[in-house]
């Protein structure tokens, strides 16, 4: 699920081919409606991932993980919300903090894919710089996915 916001820096909305279906209140909402549907976050879904308002302001804010995100309450709530680490949203939210990014990728292990929508090695580097175990990154690169798959 691809969430976007209209930051103060992006053309205005509606955004000229892009789906705009709501921000993290309808995906919550479509969580609570489908709980067989396995939902995967994406894009500025990760914005919510510390808590504040900066969602709405920068597309990928940015400084240390403030506890209390929106995105890791619905993790903890709703056990059909996968997370897409693709793209630089992804990136940028677990690069950000790296410390709670490890704490986080091991509270979450089983609900996190690996995936890339650039020509680069970025995403794989830092998650192998952060020292988790090979169980939860063997999760995160392929087993996760292939759970879903054979769903």
């Amino acid at each position: 699920m691809h969430i976007g916001y209209v930051t103060n820096n992006e053309m205005k909305y509606p955004r000229p081919g892009y789906w705009f279906g709501g921000g993290i209140e309808a995906l919550e909402r479509a969580l609570q409606a489908c709980p067989e549907t396995v939902f995967l976050g994406h894009a500025g879904f990760w914005s919510h991932i510390s808590k504040g308002d900066q969602y709405d302001k920068v597309s990928r804010p940015k400084g240390k993980v403030v506890p209390g995100g929106k995105l890791i309450e619905m993790l903890r709530l709703y056990p059909n919300l996968y997370c897409d680490i693709s793209a630089g949203s992804g990136y940028n939210a677990l690069s950000r903090d790296p410390e709670f990014t490890v704490e986080f990728l091991t509270e979450f292990q089983d609900r996190v894919l690996y995936a890339r929508d650039k020509f680069d090695n970025v995403h794989q580097e830092f998650l192998n710089s952060l020292g988790l175990p090979l169980d939860v990154l063997d999760k995160i690169y392929s087993g996760n996915a292939v759970k879903l798959l054979s769903r």
